[in-house]
């Protein structure tokens, strides 16, 4: 693997989830941004992550942008969704070592 992350690997649904995750977790203990709801973080980190992609790519249209709200509600929904499986993971973690 010579390149970690490349705006290639991000057109990849299950890699974009990875990444919302991954940045949303870095990101939401952050001062501004503790007062956001998750949802709604990870919601905007997927719609502007999406935005750069295909700008990136040369693939952006105004247009689109209703798809891109679209594909990041889902986006957000899936990051959510690992968080919440990785927090129920720890926690079934923690009973078990008490």
């Amino acid at each position: 693997m010579n390149n970690f992350l490349t705006w290639e690997n991000l057109t990849t649904y299950t890699t974009f989830i990875a990444i919302v995750y991954m940045i949303v977790e870095f990101t939401k203990e952050l001062k501004g941004i503790q007062k956001i709801p998750t949802k709604q973080w990870s919601f905007l980190v997927s719609f502007v992550l999406l935005v750069l992609v295909h700008i990136a790519n040369r693939t952006f249209h105004i247009i689109d942008l209703v798809l891109y709200a679209l594909t990041a509600i889902s986006i957000s929904l899936g990051s959510n969704g690992l968080s919440d499986y990785n927090k129920k993971v720890e926690e079934k973690k923690n009973i078990n070592q008490v």
